[in-house]
């Protein structure tokens, strides 16, 4: 049986494994999901050593990708939020 989102939440003190969003606020919670590291697609399980607290937009980034480690995961994540901000710079903030 998977554990509760609140157990996983509470595990990673209620922020983004990836990103370290913080969801200690109604406002901040409302964007945290549960992940499977490994994911589901791929042999990974239910267990809370698989299961990770990520925001909305970590987990959509992430997708089905695997990873050996978290450290490597949040590296590549991390250099996704950089690449996506200097596409907002350039082209979306432009237009606002």
């Amino acid at each position: 049986m998977r554990p509760d989102d609140e157990e996983v939440f509470k595990k990673d003190g209620f922020r983004c494994v990836y990103c370290g969003h913080d969801g200690r606020t109604f406002e901040g919670w409302k964007f945290l999901v549960v992940d499977h590291f490994k994911p589901r697609t791929k042999g990974g399980g239910k267990d809370l050593s698989n299961l990770n607290t990520a925001c909305l937009i970590c987990n959509l980034m992430k997708g089905a990708q695997e990873w050996p480690s978290l450290d490597e995961a949040k590296e590549d994540i991390e250099e996704w939020h950089s690449k996506m901000r200097i596409y907002w710079e350039k082209v979306v903030k432009p237009l606002l």
